[in-house]
């Protein structure tokens, strides 16, 4: 899995294997839930494969895959098409607020980024 490390603000887009495996698991697994809310670059390598290299890469700056609160499953799951469309976009990627709780749909240009009922 990589990352193309072509930007100089934020993160690199992500490969779109890796955006897919991400937004899967953040959609879904406890366990990596908790570790990327804890450590996003643990979680980046052990459970996505990526290199020190990338993970710094995909950590740089305002990187929006640094979060506070991290957002519901159901809020990741129902922004998927947008997150994906986002992280693997050329861009800035610092959107810090992105994977926040409440602030998805908000930060994707589709509300008011209340929570997702």
């Amino acid at each position: 899995m990589s990352i193309d490390n072509n930007q100089k603000n934020g993160h690199p887009p992500l490969a779109p294997e890796v955006a897919d495996r991400l937004l899967d698991l953040l959609s879904s697994d406890d366990k990596f839930r908790t570790e990327f809310a804890k450590d996003p670059g643990a979680a980046l390598q052990n459970s996505l494969g990526l290199a020190p290299q990338q993970t710094q890469a995909a950590l740089a700056g305002a990187s929006c895959l640094r979060v506070n609160s991290l957002a519901s499953k159901e809020e990741v799951q129902a922004a998927r098409d947008e997150l994906r469309g986002n992280l693997t976009a050329a861009g800035t990627h610092t959107v810090v607020f992105m994977l926040e709780v409440g602030q998805v749909q908000a930060s994707l240009g589709g509300g008011s980024g209340s929570t997702l009922a």
